[in-house]
């Protein structure tokens, strides 16, 4: 790897200066994966292929939010209804227009996109989309980050007091053991199997479409542990940081 291909990898370039990526820093926070070490080419692949399909997830709510017309992959289509259906239900009023927002705090030094800022129950709120399979974590620290970026850049009348988690997955469902197979990854994932689940012959459902909103509390803690990461991410990245001007 060279510094320039690190700094494209990890980081975010603003008017000329450098800053580490809010995800970047928040990944460590995810330890170690053992497909990483058993199969790396297979967790790879299947990396690539979950960040595609969240671009594609977040492409689509993207025009739909800003009121364009959504052309998407048919493949997304149960998550993206799913989506339609829950907006009718509980509208969100987006505050900035510039949906996926750089946010950057000179301060502390490190830079990230928030993917919305909405009025959530006529409460300004940072919005973070994920298409993963559960809340981890990661998530509090990095909406945490986020906000505080966001409100040192704002005027104080935009600025934000909660955090929320907007999470589309979507899945086929075993008509046998309820186990739940999802292929975002490029191959086929079944959890929820018991030990009767493994011996089953499964008859998947159609695909459904799933979303969860859920508020996050503890900003203080999590923006704490946040700038914890950071050092730490720094310090184990040190030998790339000294080449970077």
């Amino acid at each position: 790897m060279t510094a320039d291909l690190f700094k494209e990898k990890y980081g975010h370039e603003i008017e000329g200066v450098w800053f580490p990526r809010v995800t970047s820093i928040c990944a460590l926070a995810g330890g170690s994966s053992f497909l990483k070490k058993v199969d790396p080419f297979g967790y790879r692949f299947g990396f690539q292929q979950a960040a595609l399909w969240g671009t594609m997830i977040h492409e689509a709510v993207e025009k739909i939010l800003k009121g364009e017309e959504a052309q998407f992959d048919a493949r997304i289509a149960p998550s993206i209804d799913t989506f339609r259906q829950w907006r009718e239900q509980y509208p969100l009023s987006i505050v900035d227009p510039d949906v996926e927002r750089r946010v950057v705090d000179l301060e502390q030094g490190y830079a990230g996109t928030v993917d919305m800022v909405a009025e959530v129950d006529g409460v300004v709120s940072i919005v973070d989309l994920k298409t993963s399979t559960s809340l981890t974590k990661e998530y509090g620290l990095q909406t945490a980050a986020y906000m505080n970026a966001y409100n040192k850049m704002e005027p104080k009348k935009q600025m934000c007091e909660k955090r929320w988690i907007l999470r589309l997955d979507q899945y086929q469902e075993c008509l046998g053991c309820q186990a739940r197979m999802r292929e975002k990854s490029g191959r086929e994932r079944i959890t929820g199997e018991s030990a009767n689940g493994r011996m089953c012959n499964h008859q998947w459902s159609s695909t459904k479409g799933e979303i969860e909103f859920q508020e996050l509390e503890g900003y203080e803690q999590d923006l704490e542990r946040f700038f914890d990461l950071k050092e730490r991410w720094e310090w184990t990245n040190k030998e790339w940081l000294d080449k970077i001007p």
